[in-house]
């Protein structure tokens, strides 16, 4: 791979992991108080300007660019022994990323991200290696418990309603990895492994990381494996023809539904939706995406009710007055499977591939893991007003749960608020590229878990600004299925102080996520009116691309936050994924647009000089601008 630019990224978390951060549009409350269990990130990311100022490290044309990536990490980190994940790959803005993890006594400790860029040079790195005293060999230690007792510890430290009465334990493929049988109360097997996790206060323990899916939260809980005391948790979950509300159409308040025809891009669906090149279906079933009625909350999916017919003609009846909601189930299955294949197309001609660790059933030896495709949940019964999307590693479906909203008569079904949607299918698309898509946890902080909300609400926002809409235009999060104008965020995502004063001070102050991800989102919403007033707006459905750049601000703002996602450190900070974005349009576009987004971050509180301090979590803002903008 001679000729491209490292990117580098040492990303830090306790992981080898399956993680797969929480992704609600609403709290969801719990028996225990898993905020207050949520990790802490001790990662570093260099930015492409410091990486000139201090380091060189290119690649030669006698050596592969992980083995450049390796011996960056041995420079930055020497001693530390490290093992490569087999999920590397070369975007196409031509960065390779390229991912190591970090381990101990032949057991994981955290990972690192590299990614290479297109001139054979580091362009940026971040990492969360443990540098500390490291502790002699466990396996020595007669006091180190089974994975049994860990399992137990987490049951009843969290209050998980399982029965362990008759479990048995197998041995898994991995070293030290355990599945436990025969677990009343979870989704799947419960699964064991013996993994080091970096403390807050910078110490190194030996933990067993249970991992338990329990329909509405999929947890991978640190279990120390001396004493059962609970580290930190991961919860995985976050929240033909086809009449349908079209793209571009956010909800019933905005517009009627119509017959679209063969729908599809076939640049990114090659078998269009309705087949996985092995098997053509006439259901809503696909290589994208597999959509049903669950109206039990349960976790089986494949014989679920979904609609069919044999001439491909999904027209099923709906008005927003028809009730009670099962009456439309068909048009509501429809509909979800429109809008999250449809959001699947345009991710893929914005850089979500498979090798960057899309959802698809059939990679075509494209790359990355396949057996993926997202499991759409229609009107599932584990809950109301709300909705989520479990994001695990690639090679593991998605899942997304859409509710029922009952704020109004008749209640309203979210499958048709495609705001809702696109924020549910972002949490899978954020947790895939930030870390790595064999890491999914990589946004589970409080920070790095609420800018995962942010992105959300980003992408639906800006995939439903219509033809006449300018910089004073303003739009709110759920409006339509919350029965509320105001919408489920505390503010709307304008440009004007006066509709939305929020800045990046305002999260010293905030314990939600979803708080946190309204700061975030506002950011972004800025920096994307500014590309929009140099670059114009594309109201198509699709970007024109024009050396492979978007030429249209709206959606070249979309890439940059894409591209960002897959630079920037495992639970990355505002101040990280700023400078992420930053990086993401040097190597796009050469940096044209550096002072376009400094002015939107800047406006928001997030100029040259805000800081995040790792002692007290406080946050020092900035409205200044760097030179030369």
């Amino acid at each position: 791979m001679h000729g491209l630019r490292l990117v580098c990224s040492i990303g830090a978390l306790p992981l080898a992991i399956l993680a797969y951060p929480a992704a609600s549009l609403h709290t969801n409350p719990v028996s225990a108080d898993l905020d207050s269990l949520r990790l802490t990130s001790n990662s570093e990311y260099v930015n492409s300007v410091h990486v000139n100022m201090n380091l060189s490290v290119a690649v030669s044309a006698e050596e592969h660019y992980t083995d450049t990536a390796a011996r960056l990490l041995q420079n930055i980190v020497p001693g530390a022994s490290f093992r490569l994940i087999d999920d590397h790959f070369v975007g196409d803005n031509g960065v390779a990323h390229v991912y190591l993890r970090q381990t101990l006594h032949g057991n994981d400790i955290d990972n690192a991200d590299f990614n290479i860029g297109k001139d054979g040079l580091v362009l940026s790195f971040g990492h969360s290696f443990f540098t500390g005293a490291l502790p002699s060999s466990y396996l020595d230690n007669p006091n180190v418990l089974g994975p049994g007792a860990a399992l137990r510890g987490a049951r009843d430290a969290l209050q998980l309603p399982l029965t362990i009465d008759n479990v048995s334990t197998e041995a898994a493929d991995g070293r030290n990895e355990y599945i436990f049988r025969e677990v009343v109360g979870a989704v799947s097997d419960p699964k064991a492994k013996l993994v080091y996790l970096v403390k807050p206060e910078g110490t190194l323990a030996l933990t067993w990381r249970i991992e338990t899916d329990m329909y509405e939260h999929w947890l991978l809980t640190y279990i120390d494996a001396e004493n059962t005391t609970v580290h930190g948790v991961v919860d995985y979950v976050a929240d033909a023809t086809y009449q349908v509300y079209p793209w571009g159409i956010n909800d019933p308040a905005e517009g009627h539904r119509t017959i679209v025809t063969d729908p599809w891009d076939l640049s990114a669906s090659a078998y269009t939706w309705i087949s996985d090149g092995r098997d053509n279906y006439t259901t809503t079933r696909g290589n994208n995406a597999i959509a049903h009625w669950n109206p039990t909350g349960g976790g089986s999916y494949l014989y679920n009710l979904r609609p069919s017919d044999p001439n491909l003609n999904f027209q099923w009846p709906y008005s927003p007055n028809m009730s009670p909601p099962r009456s439309y189930i068909n048009a509501s299955i429809v509909q979800l499977f429109y809008t999250a294949n449809t959001y699947h197309d345009l991710l893929y001609t914005l850089g979500f591939t498979e090798s960057a660790g899309n959802f698809q059933w059939n990679n075509s030896a494209h790359g990355g893991r396949d057996k993926d495709y997202v499991i759409l949940n229609a009107q599932d019964g584990s809950g109301f007003s709300n909705a989520n999307f479990a994001t695990p590693p690639d090679g593991i479906p998605g899942r997304m749960r859409m509710y029922i909203w009952i704020e109004s008569t008749p209640s309203r079904d979210g499958s048709f608020d495609a705001g809702i949607v696109i924020h549910e299918y972002t949490h899978g698309v954020s947790n895939r590229l930030t870390g790595g898509s064999h890491n999914a946890g990589c946004l589970s902080t409080l920070e790095s878990g609420g800018m995962g909300e942010g992105w959300g609400d980003f992408m639906a926002t800006a995939i439903r600004i219509k033809p006449n809409d300018t910089r004073t235009t303003s739009y709110t999060m759920g409006a339509w299925a919350d029965n509320d104008k105001r919408g489920v965020r505390d503010y709307p995502y304008s440009t004007s102080f006066a509709e939305n004063p929020l800045n990046y001070t305002s999260v010293n102050t905030m314990n939600g996520v979803h708080a946190i991800g309204t700061v975030w989102a506002t950011m972004m919403y800025e920096v994307l009116w500014n590309l929009i007033d140099k670059y114009g707006k594309n109201d198509g459905s699709r970007p024109v691309f024009r050396n492979g750049v978007p030429t249209d601000g709206k959606y070249l703002m979309m890439k940059l936050v894409m591209d960002g996602m897959a630079l920037q450190p495992c639970n990355p900070n505002f101040v990280q994924a700023r400078d992420a974005i930053l990086d993401a349009d040097i190597v796009l576009t050469g940096g044209k647009n550096r002072c376009e987004i400094w002015r939107g971050f800047a406006k928001r509180g997030l100029g040259q000089g805000a800081a995040h301090s790792s002692l007290n979590w406080m946050r020092r803002g900035s409205t200044l601008l760097p030179k030369g903008c």
